[in-house]
């Protein structure tokens, strides 16, 4: 019998409408941002922090341990509304990848990304729609040059 009752249920009409739904929804997660900004920044800082103690040429586990830093935040960011954010760190993971993939160190490039992060974090917002594309746009090609040279590699 339980099998009826969970067909009726569902076959049943009611809920919420659509709109009043997404609009619920869409002020639930507002009153995440704070939360959420917050542990973006932890994040960055982290990322920060990781970055100091960069050694000077090629290390693989160091390399794993950034992308664990910053591979969890990815998506948390577009939650609150700062997507470029999630680029952000979806490049600096591709980087990550892709030094490893050639064996080669770029510790300018990880600096940048996460220095960007940090940018991101205090200005992405409508005023500043051009200056969040150039960045993105920077971080874009500093990971693409390595991706061209792991292609290269293959």
């Amino acid at each position: 019998m339980p099998k009826r009752q969970l067909g009726a249920l569902l076959r049943t009409p009611g809920g919420l409408p659509l709109a009043e739904a997404v609009e619920r929804a869409t002020a639930n997660l507002g009153t995440l941002a704070g939360a959420c900004v917050a542990e973006i920044g932890q994040s960055i800082d982290r990322a920060e922090a990781c970055i100091a103690r960069c050694p000077p040429g090629f290390d693989e586990g160091f390399l794993v341990d950034l992308y664990g830093v910053v591979s969890p935040p990815i998506g948390v960011a577009s939650v609150c509304g700062l997507g470029a954010i999630d680029v952000a760190l979806h490049s600096l993971c591709d980087l990550v990848d892709h030094l490893r993939s050639t064996g080669r160190w770029d510790i300018e490039a990880m600096q940048v990304h996460v220095q960007a992060l940090k940018l991101l974090l205090h200005t992405e917002s409508a005023q500043n729609a051009q200056q969040t594309e150039a960045v993105l746009s920077g971080l874009r090609q500093v990971s693409q040059r390595y991706a061209a040279a792991a292609k290269a590699g293959a």
